[in-house]
């Protein structure tokens, strides 16, 4: 009897542990500290998306532990896919900035892992890249910087959050190409995000910076840089007094939409709770107050068509990559 007693109150006891894990109507919530990792360093697009992510989510009360986010910056999302990859599997507590960036990472395989690696949860928005000079630069127009680069495409230097072969890099690539010159020829300094490439275009130590709007907005609003373009059909709706490429007749888009993962072996429960808490969270006021600040477009998606979405776009972007010339 009184060995039954034990195990009665061994089987009891571990219930209670697990179903502290359990909401009363049995789906699995946050109850332990949660995590946000931004594969850059702070001041770039990878970490806005971490830092609203989580401001918002609390201030909400969609999460109620709170979140923090870790930086992990290098080969532009590749360092931060691996860790979680390898260290991080399973846990329920992990939500990972992704973006545009990390499928060119993925196809120009940089990395050894895919989406197929991971779980992709959500797509937040989408925003608008462009390029970005300081504010005494020479360079007043596209125009401007058009001329300079057909005269001597070496005469101008681009840098960017990203590696060399990634999305800052492509936005000069592809600008390059719609003007008539070689994009491997383009001169590209990487830095290990959006904000050390913002402060290289200040120091003038780099002409001009290919980045997201996002990434920019601090210092545009400062009036320490100017924009020259953003490489969209239409015109930012937050900057509307930045010209968009088309205007001036050079047909480049390259939209970065802005996300988030899950570790591989997450618990369905777990992923399903971070799903719907972010598909909640996109139509609170209180993200679309940020969203709107950061210069983002409203663009949602979530679960088996966020899946599918960012496993076409790394077949596109193999396919772009091949036709610039930085892949074979």
């Amino acid at each position: 009897m009184k060995r039954f007693g034990l195990v009665v109150c061994t089987v009891a006891a571990s219930a209670m542990l697990v179903a502290s894990q359990w909401t009363v109507a049995g789906a699995w919530e946050l109850k332990d500290q949660g995590e946000c990792i931004a594969p850059a360093n702070p001041g770039g697009g990878w970490d806005n998306i971490c830092r609203y992510t989580s401001s918002v989510l609390q201030k909400t009360g969609l999460v109620k532990p709170n979140i923090y986010v870790t930086n992990m910056p290098g080969g532009s999302g590749a360092v931060a896919i691996a860790n979680v990859v390898a260290k991080r599997a399973g846990d329920p507590n992990l939500i990972v900035a992704g973006s545009s960036s990390l499928t060119f990472t993925i196809a120009m395989k940089r990395t050894p892992h895919t989406y197929k690696d991971v779980i992709p949860i959500a797509q937040i928005g989408v925003e608008m890249g462009g390029f970005f000079v300081n504010a005494d630069s020479k360079f007043k127009t596209l125009e401007d910087l058009t001329k300079a680069l057909k005269a001597d495409p070496k005469s101008v230097s681009f840098c960017g959050g990203s590696a060399p072969g990634s999305l800052d890099h492509i936005k000069a690539a592809l600008f390059a190409k719609a003007i008539g010159i070689e994009p491997t020829k383009i001169s590209y300094v990487p830095f290990q995000g959006g904000g050390e490439a913002l402060t290289a275009i200040m120091g003038g130590h780099v002409d001009v910076a290919a980045l997201d709007v996002s990434e920019a907005v601090g210092q545009l609003e400062a009036g320490k840089i100017r924009g020259l373009a953003v490489l969209s059909e239409k015109r930012s709706a937050k900057f509307k007094d930045i010209p968009s490429a088309y205007e001036s007749g050079i047909k480049v888009d390259l939209p970065n939409w802005r996300g988030l993962y899950m570790a591989p072996g997450a618990p369905p429960e777990a992923v399903a709770f971070w799903t719907e808490a972010i598909r909640k969270m996109v139509e609170t006021p209180e993200f679309k107050a940020e969203r709107e600040k950061l210069g983002w477009e409203p663009a949602y998606k979530f679960g088996d068509e966020f899946v599918k979405f960012v496993g076409d776009e790394d077949s596109r972007f193999q396919v772009l990559l091949k036709e610039l010339g930085f892949l074979k």
